[in-house]
């Protein structure tokens, strides 16, 4: 029998009925429980959905080809409406920069990585969701830092393992993790040399913080209306507030509200148990739900953008913080919120906002 036929014999498909997304899941965790319900390795699975020919997970969660859309809808029976809904493409041009036409243009998918804000391979979660979903589903917008809390069980997002501290990372080309896979040195010694062993903590058995702001659950709904493509104009205006307020907060801009977010701006590495370098600030999602609360308050005073902006330092020089925000060009122009953002002008006018390539 040549080899040809032999590949054909042994190769698998999908048994019928088929697992299905759940709303709002993300393809990752969506390939994840299909392998895992019809007991398929990663990589035939992806091999048999024809999404080795995008890169893998990587690149298909960014968005699908209709060739790979019409094979994954012949072979699962899901509509592409629903598996297009499972990719970041969903938030191009809003949430995130548009999508470079050409996946293999390597100058411009460098540059939408610039201005894109995303967590690659860092996970946020809520773990009552994840035991309330049959096994482990995430959602895709955990993977923006716009989703800061969880409006249906009233929690923050988790950010970080509760036994290790440290941020929980996806792997490539593989399903969401069940349990911590860090490597920690708490392991025996020998010959005095540390072994290492995996952290092994249940995602799950993570304990949210509670929110006890009712108004930070209400900015979440208006932040999940602008995702989901149906905002209102002052939802534009909030999120594009917030999105420069972010690297510009200061305590006075938060002292009414929950402390817990008080304390997401004081402390000098945010609500991290472990000082990270070169953490971007957007990747504290408490310190993106005190910049969404501190723009509500400064939108409600009816103040107009350049009124805004003196505010903003007034409160900044009250808080004794001067460091300007040096914002890249490739952020301003891709970045997120509203394009071109009306508030960005007056900072830059009140030195509060340097603008330079910095990446």
């Amino acid at each position: 029998m040549s080899t040809a036929r032999k590949t054909a014999k042994k190769r698998r498909t999908l048994i019928e009925p088929v697992i299905q997304p759940i709303p709002g899941e993300s393809l990752t965790s969506w390939i994840g429980a299909l392998a895992e319900q019809q007991g398929f390795e990663m990589k035939p699975l992806l091999r048999e959905l024809h999404l080795d020919r995008l890169g893998g997970i990587a690149g298909s969660e960014m968005r699908l080809s209709d060739p790979v859309v019409r094979r994954m809808e012949k072979l699962t029976g899901v509509g592409a409406e629903r598996l297009h809904a499972m990719t970041l493409a969903r938030y191009a041009g809003n949430a995130l920069p548009h999508l470079p036409l050409l996946s293999s243009d390597g100058v411009a998918v460098q540059q939408w990585h610039k201005g894109a804000w995303f967590h690659h391979w860092q996970a946020r979660w809520c773990p009552r969701c994840l035991r309330d979903n049959d096994g482990p589903r995430w959602l895709l917008r955990w993977k923006l830092p716009w989703s800061f809390a969880c409006v249906d069980h009233s929690v923050y997002v988790v950010t970080e393992c509760q036994a290790c501290w440290d941020t929980v990372h996806f792997r490539q080309d593989a399903p969401p993790e069940r349990t911590c896979e860090n490597w920690t040195d708490e392991g025996e010694w020998s010959y005095g040399y540390g072994l290492g062993e995996p952290c092994g903590f249940p995602l799950v058995l993570c304990q949210p913080v509670p929110v006890s702001d009712d108004s930070v659950l209400a900015l979440q709904k208006r932040v999940n209306a602008w995702l989901d493509g149906t905002p209102t104009h002052e939802d534009r205006l909030l999120v594009a507030l917030a999105a420069v307020l972010i690297p510009l907060l200061s305590p006075s801009m938060v002292r009414r509200g929950d402390p817990l977010l008080r304390y997401a701006v004081r402390s000098p590495r945010g609500t991290t148990q472990r000082q990270r370098s070169r953490r971007r600030p957007w990747t504290d999602s408490l310190r993106v739900a005190a910049a969404v609360y501190a723009a509500d308050r400064f939108l409600r005073r009816g103040y107009s953008t350049r009124e805004v902006a003196d505010s903003i330092a007034d409160l900044r020089l009250l808080d004794h913080r001067r460091t300007p925000w040096r914002m890249d060009m490739a952020e301003l122009a891709y970045g997120p919120s509203f394009r071109p953002n009306p508030f960005v002008e007056p900072l830059v006018h009140r030195g509060l906002i340097t603008l330079g390539n910095w990446f």
